[in-house]
């Protein structure tokens, strides 16, 4: 059986992203933003986590959150009104309503990551990007940044060998959301685009330690590597993620990376204590700029 050959050339943008999204003063936006502005009080917030914790669209997902507020006279519409609100609107209230929450007791922060969890597998299917929000809202309700690290020592090229081996195992890990969730084939022949993210991610090191696979990484590998990049001197951070961004959007045909890509970005961001680059700080409408 022959194959047909690529009609592509190697070097196309493989991700295809269209302009979507209400514009900042889209009525209907403006309206979500503000009920979401009048919830007052940590039962309102925690409510409001969970929804945004869910898929807005899984039958699933809805019944386990009613289940886990049923009774809250604040939010009878709160899962229907975010399903309205646009990606770019969802993680940065997410954030704002898990950070609101950081300072309260323990006792409830914990319950809370356990709903979520109840949230996320409700239908038996706990995706990657789950995961990823899942870890990160433990993160926020942790209420602390990552511990500070010594300071550089050493160029990005030059990480230790062990550094880099745990940078490999999570851009493994990430290679499955950026620059798009995985497609398994693309149209040049080439192979899958996450391959391709993941070869460009951890190419500086290829000729100094051993590049692990890119399949086989899960959640469990990616935390204990992440706890390593945590440890990254603070100048190394926004670097890494830098080149990240950079491949993801050499891959990307458009002015946006897919927005399951960014969210990928900006949730590893917040897990490294480290600035979003600029270009991805465009994809948001942050909550302090979002006046309804």
């Amino acid at each position: 059986m022959s194959l047909t050959p690529p009609t592509l050339p190697q070097a196309v943008n493989l991700v295809h992203v269209r302009l979507t999204g209400a514009p900042r003063g889209d009525p209907q936006q403006r309206e979500v933003t503000r009920h979401l502005r009048a919830l007052d009080g940590p039962v309102a917030w925690r409510a409001a986590v969970l929804a945004l914790m869910a898929d807005p669209h899984n039958a699933s997902d809805h019944a386990t959150w009613h289940r886990l507020v049923d009774g809250l006279p604040q939010v009878p519409r709160l899962f229907s009104e975010l399903a309205l609100l646009d990606p770019a609107r969802r993680l940065p209230w997410l954030e704002h309503f898990a950070r609101l929450l950081a300072p309260g007791p323990v006792q409830e922060r914990h319950d809370l990551i356990v709903a979520a969890r109840r949230v996320l597998t409700a239908d038996r299917a706990v995706s990657t990007m789950d995961q990823l929000r899942w870890i990160t809202l433990r993160h926020w309700l942790a209420g602390s940044a990552v511990a500070a690290p010594a300071a550089a020592h050493s160029e990005f090229e030059q990480l230790d060998l062990q550094q880099v081996a745990s940078i490999c195992v999570y851009c493994g890990f990430l290679s499955t959301l950026v620059p798009t969730p995985e497609i398994t084939l693309d149209p040049t022949g080439y192979g899958s685009v996450s391959q391709t993210w993941y070869d460009t991610v951890t190419a500086p090191w290829v000729d100094r330690a051993q590049v692990p696979a890119r399949s086989g990484h899960d959640i469990d590998a990616a935390l204990r590597a992440l706890r390593e990049l945590q440890a990254m001197p603070w100048l190394l951070r926004p670097v890494l993620v830098r080149s990240w961004f950079e491949a993801a959007r050499a891959l990307t045909d458009g002015p946006l990376l897919h927005p399951g890509a960014s969210d990928a970005l900006r949730l590893s961001c917040a897990l490294l204590d480290c600035p979003l680059p600029p270009e991805l700080i465009e994809q948001y409408v942050e909550v302090e700029s979002d006046k309804p």
